[in-house]
């Protein structure tokens, strides 16, 4: 599946990353209440910009980016 995050800029999620967007798209949450393999998964939705982090003074808090829309059939 295709993330739509700019006009013509799109980033390739798999279907766990899709899982753990699901479970995590409400409000914001740090990465101190995520596993380790959680905590590997955010970093690289973040880096992809599906994600946007805020950085604490004791960790890292995250939330959904609401400017990107989910494309389903893209080639």
């Amino acid at each position: 599946m295709f993330i739509q995050i700019a006009p013509r800029v799109r980033v390739f999620i798999s279907e766990s990353q899709l899982e753990f967007i699901e479970q995590h798209s409400q409000g914001t949450f740090r990465d101190t209440d995520l596993s380790p393999e959680e905590v590997k998964t955010v970093k690289v939705l973040a880096d992809k910009a599906i994600f946007v982090r805020k950085k604490l003074d004791n960790g890292m808090q995250y939330a959904l980016n609401r400017s990107i829309r989910f494309v389903k059939n893209a080639n």
